[in-house]
């Protein structure tokens, strides 16, 4: 065995880990990506009347003093009351993706992740618009892109959003997504002129639980040898199902069972947040923060850090409801989700654990939006609890971080018990497989193997040894992990539920600040059941981090999305979050090995999402919001005109629902949004139907379980995180078991 162990504490903070460079692109490719960022986001400027038009720069668009003037003017109003100075308004108007250091950073971190065959097929369109710009430009233009006027080229990107073509319209999607989200993220005019502060106005410094991780360093005499270790219990993962396993473990065996949680991302202590956009998107999610399935329909969000989802979720916990409940128990014929028996019990459990209360709750101006409107149209909402110990949590930063410690997820509500007990925890293990011996023709788990990589970049094969292994890497790695390791069961992968989402802005002419308060702490069900089989659409507000809403504002030009975006005090943006009927699949990148995601939202489910999309507009309209702009583009928003007769704007803004109804949300360049993945690794009562069976285990082996949102039967039609915690909650039950059952003893 060749290998030295050690613990230690984290007390330095986490340096920023972000790809040095995009190796696929040549400087060619690079300055024709650049030039599309610049043509989202283009620089403003005054026009120069002594300036020869050739000497102009390509990215910018000059206008003349008195139309510069009325632009300066909106951005100003837009402001309000903040009155920026001339010189924060020029900043801003000027400023352009590719000015800021933090612009080629933020591409890195996206695009290092992009699967290798998008990467090849865009390093082939930039190369393309470098060269022979005509072929797809539909044009017999032969200007490369940098060379083109910024407005000339707007024009080219809007024909790709009306193109015929799936491909045209999915880049128009891709590249205007891309570019505004590297905008907001490098920005440094944004928070000067919209008062947006970085760091909350109450923060204060608040430490985590003192974790403790395990360090690997190979042997002096061999250092090319993988390091061994063992251990009884093996939980690859540290997400929700993660988190309630190892409790579940510790509170029943104590010391006497030795348990270690690993983790591929990195554990940030609670001083260190909430993370900068840029650090905290780049670090604590998958893929950068923006993943999108193979077609470019949807973009999903994933946790990628220690805590998993429950690190950087929005704190709304909602119990499983009753219709999801009896379709799994009894369509589904796991008879454990029926009511008042065992699940329960978890859910109670779970509920009690993470003080989950609504009761404390001030509902900010998005939520009270939502809840107001709902009452005024006569449909059903309510307030959302929060896993928070019951205290107020009216943080709108802690989706990069919870500074307060509230949020009761693995890392401050089930991580602390379990390590007092004795679990340990292991960052940096980007897990593989499985390990398996045979045993009477059934595959018996007896550990894993992964890589481990230090803060300082040391990496080194590691080999856990252990009796029994739990995969609760997420829906988006459990089935990766499992197809690594050798099982053949092709139910793995499939039966992908994502929740598709719309969302739409409302702009008001208050002075909202939209960060401050609770992200989500409303819901309207109304809409919940609309083919009377529990599927449909529920209606949330969801965070006002710029980074999260903001490039989801609709673009037809670079000018009109920085006026919008300049609203951004005024903004409130929501959410139709559809319980899909309909599945996707993982599977494997064949270069990579990471997970890549066939979904494209149905007609079925889109329909739904559609009708959430025109509710929300009307809620939007009866409270009073000046401008609604849906996120599907091809329509324009509505905008109220000052002294209009209220009768006619009623019938004019029923005749803009009829068009944006007609016109549709057809993806791929209406964006769907996912941050609720599901069902990769199904839940079933019989082998050739699902992954594990009614216990968590895998189908066809031994000592191997699954416990995290995977194992769903279908789509939970909630926000999964107290879902996921019940189940997982109920397969480290049955671990136990069969810990016991094998002669381990239970504590005292």
């Amino acid at each position: 065995m060749a290998t030295t162990i050690e613990t230690a504490p984290l007390s330095a903070p986490v340096a920023v880990a972000l790809p040095e460079a995009l190796e696929f692109l040549g400087e060619s490719q690079w300055k024709v990506l650049v030039a599309l960022m610049d043509t989202v986001v283009p620089a403003v400027r005054i026009q120069d009347s002594t300036q020869n038009s050739k000497d102009q720069d390509p990215s910018t668009i000059y206008l003349p003093s008195g139309d510069y003037s009325e632009t300066a003017i909106k951005v100003r109003n837009a402001a309000t009351p903040l009155d920026p100075s001339s010189e924060v308004l020029e900043a801003y108007l000027a400023e352009r993706p590719s000015d800021s250091p933090l612009f080629a950073q933020v591409l890195k971190s996206v695009l290092s992740n992009v699967p290798p065959s998008k990467q090849r097929e865009l390093r082939i369109l930039l190369s393309i618009l470098n060269t022979r710009p005509g072929s797809l430009l539909l044009t017999s233009h032969a200007t490369p892109i940098p060379s083109i006027p910024v407005a000339d080229r707007v024009k080219i990107l809007n024909s790709w959003r009306a193109s015929p073509l799936w491909a045209l319209r999915s880049l128009f999607k891709s590249i205007t997504t891309l570019g505004k989200m590297a905008h907001i993220r490098s920005s440094t005019a944004f928070s000067p002129l919209t008062g947006f502060p970085a760091i909350p106005s109450s923060w204060i410094s608040s430490s985590s639980y003192p974790f403790e991780f395990v360090q690997f360093h190979p042997s002096p005499s061999n250092p090319t040898a993988p390091v061994e270790i063992s251990t009884d219990v093996a939980i690859l993962g540290s997400g929700c199902g993660a988190g309630a396993v190892a409790n579940r473990l510790a509170a029943e065996f104590g010391s006497s069972l030795n348990v270690l949680v690993l983790e591929k991302g990195r554990h940030f202590d609670a001083r260190h947040f909430p993370l900068s956009q840029t650090a905290g998107l780049s670090n604590m999610f998958e893929g950068g923060g923006a993943i999108e399935t193979d077609d470019g329909s949807m973009t999903v969000t994933a946790g990628a850090c220690f805590g998993g989802g429950g690190t950087v979720n929005w704190s709304a916990s909602l119990q499983t409801q009753d219709f999801v409940r009896n379709e799994w128990a009894k369509e589904r014929n796991l008879p454990f989700f029926g009511e008042g028996g065992e699940f329960q019990k978890c859910l109670d459990k779970v509920w009690e654990k993470m003080g989950c209360n609504g009761e404390a709750l001030t509902p900010n101006h998005g939520n009270r939006v939502l809840l107001e409107g709902a009452e005024q149209l006569g449909y059903q909402a309510k307030r959302v609890p929060q896993n928070c110990r019951g205290e107020k949590h009216d943080c709108g930063y802690c989706t990069l971080g919870c500074w307060k410690g509230e949020k009761m997820g693995p890392v401050n509500g089930w991580f602390p018990e379990a390590a007092k007990e004795g679990v340990k925890f292991v960052e940096g293990f980007k897990g593989e497989r499985v390990l398996f011996e045979q045993k009477k023709g059934k595959k018996v788990a007896r550990g894993v193997e992964g890589v481990w990589t230090s803060r300082e970049g040391e990496s080194v094969k590691v080999v856990v040894r252990a009796k029994k292994v739990v995969v609760s890497c997420g829906t988006l790695w459990s089935p990766v992990i499992l197809m690594n390791s050798g099982l053949k069961n092709p139910q793995i992968g499939k039966n992908l539920y994502l929740h598709p989402t719309n969302i739409v802005h409302g702009f008001f002419d208050e002075d909202i600040q939209p960060w401050e308060g609770g992200s989500l702490t409303s819901v309207v069900s109304s809409f919940e059941n609309l083919d009377k089989k529990g599927h449909g659409v529920k209606l949330e507000a969801m965070s006002m981090m710029p980074s999260f809403c903001l490039p989801f504002l609709p673009w037809s030009s670079g000018t009109d999305f920085k006026l919008l975006a300049a609203n951004y005090r005024h903004l409130n943006s929501f959410i139709a979050i559809c319980r899909d009927r309909d599945t996707g699949y993982i599977h494997r990148d064949p270069t990579s090995g990471r997970p890549r995601i066939a979904y494209t939202p149905s007609d079925f489910d889109r329909a739904h999402n559609l009708r959430g999309i025109l509710e929300l507009c009307r809620i939007l309209y009866a409270r009073g919001a000046r401008e609604i702009h849906p996120a599907v583009a091809g329509i324009d928003g509505f905008v109220r005109r000052e002294g209009k007769d209220a009768e006619k704007e009623k019938k004019d803004f029923e005749k803009w629902l009829g068009k944006l109804k007609a016109h549709g949300n057809k993806p791929p360049a209406t964006p769907f949004a996912s941050a609720h993945q599901m069902g990769s690794c199904r839940m079933s009562a019989k082998a050739k139907e699902g992954v594990v069976d009614s216990r968590g285990q895998v189908w066809g082996t031994e000592g191997l379980y699954v416990a995290d949102a995977s194992v769903f039967p279908s789509a939970s039609g909630v926000n999964p995180m107290v879902t996921t915690m019940a189940i997982a909650d109920w397969i480290g039950k049955g671990v136990c078991e069969d810990l016991r059952g094998e002669g381990v003893a239970a504590r005292l």
